[in-house]
């Protein structure tokens, strides 16, 4: 299982629409173990336990995405049902707060919950901002093996509206998220606030300018955006995944915008030696996702395996009893 706490993992969501009309939601997962992960397709009306409440629930609508099958429990990472909705969890250490005790007539869920109540309820993001106020987030582990992950989510629908959902010792806020960008702590409207510091940057190559009767000419070709911040931090990959979003104007259909949704994402992908963990483990990406919200496809690539592969939930039996799991392809083919 995800055991966000552990390390310092990082990850960004991308949400990202195209001229003729389709929408993109994934995430590059930046952490330096595997999780034994692998693509899962839930099926419509699949039992599974409550591990709050004990209480037996039941899937509305399939689901297909990232995550680990736990003592038969579907723990996603990030996911997309046959609506359209997306989301995606990504750590938020340092800020995330969950209650201690369960709240009569609330609904009471585990963090590592969430994604799988929003994906099997719901199909807009309006849905799931009328009903997230009901929620309350209980810090209880899945057993006494696993930490508790520390999250905060992204959630977007095929109409390309996208919230960000954050449970923080004050509040649970829900944020409208315009720019379509998520990474890590701190909270998403810091991040907002922050973007205001690089309005300047642009993607032109700068002109001559004179400073004390000094003419002075660009150092060499290719600076636009010059001044935009190169590291790996969570600050620094929010700036620069909205910048370049900002900047494409090649999204015309579905393949083009894949094909730039991987690229951005790859702009700030870690390579293996440029991060290392307080243990001295060294953070990767290991995998980026894509999803084509209106045909339920899911696209990936791992850090050892660049091809770019594909599962469309709607080819696969969605009335199905059990889980169906697609091996994840991590060496080249």
């Amino acid at each position: 299982y995800i055991n966000y706490s552990e390390e310092s993992s990082m990850c960004t969501a991308l949400a990202l629409e195209t001229k003729d009309g389709y929408n993109l939601f994934g995430r590059n997962m930046d952490i330096e173990y595997s999780f034994n992960q692998s693509i899962d397709l839930v099926p419509r009306k699949f039992d599974y336990k409550d591990n709050v409440t004990g209480e037996m629930k039941k899937t509305k609508y399939a689901i297909i995405g990232m995550g680990t099958l736990f003592e038969g429990y579907p723990a996603f990472a990030d996911g997309l049902n046959e609506k359209g909705l997306a989301c995606a969890g990504l750590n938020f250490p340092g800020y995330a707060y969950y209650e201690d005790k369960v709240i009569p007539n609330k609904i009471n869920l585990a963090p590592y919950d969430l994604i799988l109540w929003i994906l099997s309820n719901f199909e807009t993001v309006d849905e799931v901002r009328k009903e997230i106020k009901n929620v309350n987030i209980v810090k209880k582990p899945f057993n006494e093996f696993t930490p508790l992950p520390t999250l905060h989510w992204m959630v977007s629908d095929k109409d390309g509206n996208s919230i960000v959902i954050e449970k923080t010792k004050e509040k649970l806020s829900v944020y409208e998220n315009k720019v379509g960008v998520l990474t890590n702590s701190p909270t998403f409207d810091w991040h907002i606030t922050n973007l205001r510091q690089y309005m300047g940057i642009s993607s032109l190559q700068p002109e001559n300018t004179v400073w004390n009767n000094q003419e002075l000419t660009p150092l060499g070709q290719g600076l636009g955006s010059m001044g935009i911040p190169g590291d790996f931090s969570t600050v620094s990959r929010f700036v620069r995944t909205a910048f370049l979003k900002s900047r494409i104007n090649t999204v015309s259909d579905l393949e083009r915008g894949i094909i730039e949704f991987f690229h951005i994402l790859n702009n700030v992908a870690m390579v293996n030696g440029a991060v290392r963990t307080p243990k001295g483990k060294n953070d990767i990406t290991l995998y980026t996702s894509c999803m084509c919200q209106q045909k339920g496809i899911y696209y990936y690539n791992t850090y050892y395996n660049n091809r770019i592969n594909a599962i469309d939930m709607n080819k696969e039996y969605l009335d199905a009893k059990e889980i169906k799991i697609f091996n994840y392809r991590d060496t080249l083919d």
